[in-house]
């Protein structure tokens, strides 16, 4: 990696699940770069005066990498969403104010409808549906940087969409390959929506920081699926740990609320961006657990 591409890096939610291990990351792909992460507890996005506080760290030359926001998982309420656009709101006054050299955004794949059914494999190109408010925040902030951005032609913006994150330490019990695992280390049963035959991409946090450090120094910009093309049910990652423990986790299920909807995605445009990039099986994941 580059030591001088940019006059520093900030990171906005450097404390959050997937920023605390960016700002290691950053500093280990560009040495003596300075990287400078700010947290709710330090600068507290959704204040009226946070975008003058913001405004004082960026330079022209100067990265912003945006993790900052209120989880779907603490609450996907009109005052969750209301809370996000603040936050991108302040964002895009401080980038307005004082344009830097490269943005690079954390959306999500929610954009496209956690409960829409596409036909054949997500892509870039796939019509956003999302039927969350977390859905609809994410998508309201990529476009509000969109049009931010477009006013300083010299800022280059990327905007990342991943697909389902797990791996160590997840902050609470999430529905997937860990939270699962958790469960069943500690004998409690879990509870499946329906069979769990629906399928998902679950994505090894550690494959997540790699491929975002060497996208903030690459040249793509726009918007990127951070996918692996493979899908996986939840019934398979209960079977994988099944192997891996040599024990089958109690489990019940619960009737389905809505239908059951696959996620398939393409990742080919990632594959350009990054190429010979290997992301892990959900065996191994879950072994490194």
């Amino acid at each position: 990696m580059p030591d001088s591409v940019f006059s520093r890096i900030i990171l906005l939610g450097h404390t959050g699940y997937i920023g605390r291990r960016l700002a290691p990351a950053f500093a280990n792909a560009a040495p003596g770069m300075p990287v400078i992460g700010k947290s709710v507890t330090e600068l507290d996005l959704t204040r009226s005066d946070a975008s003058g506080t913001l405004e004082l760290l960026l330079e022209p030359d100067a990265a912003l990498v945006i993790c900052a926001a209120i989880k779907k998982q603490l609450g996907d309420t009109l005052d969750v969403l209301a809370q996000n656009l603040a936050i991108t709101t302040n964002i895009c006054k401080a980038l307005a104010a004082r344009p830097v050299k490269r943005v690079l955004f954390f959306s999500s794949a929610a954009v496209y409808g956690e409960d829409v059914q596409h036909d054949g494999t997500i892509t870039e190109a796939t019509p956003v549906q999302p039927t969350s408010f977390y859905g609809i925040g994410k998508f309201t902030a990529e476009r509000m940087l969109m049009k931010t951005a477009s006013q300083h032609p010299a800022t280059s913006l990327l905007m990342l969409r991943p697909a389902l994150v797990y791996g160590p330490d997840e902050p609470g019990y999430y529905y997937g390959p860990s939270g699962f695992l958790q469960k069943a280390r500690a004998g409690s049963p879990i509870t499946l929506w329906g069979d769990g035959a629906e399928l998902r991409e679950f994505l090894f946090i550690d494959d997540v920081v790699d491929v975002t450090t060497r996208l903030l120094f690459s040249a793509a910009a726009g918007v990127l699926n951070v996918v692996s093309g493979a899908s996986y049910t939840y019934a398979e990652a209960l079977d994988a740990i099944e192997r891996m423990t040599g024990t089958r986790a109690a489990t019940d299920s619960r009737a389905r609320t809505k239908d059951k909807v696959d996620h398939r995605f393409d990742p080919s445009a990632l594959r350009r961006a990054v190429p010979g990039f290997a992301f892990t099986p959900m065996d191994e994941g879950l072994r490194r657990l």
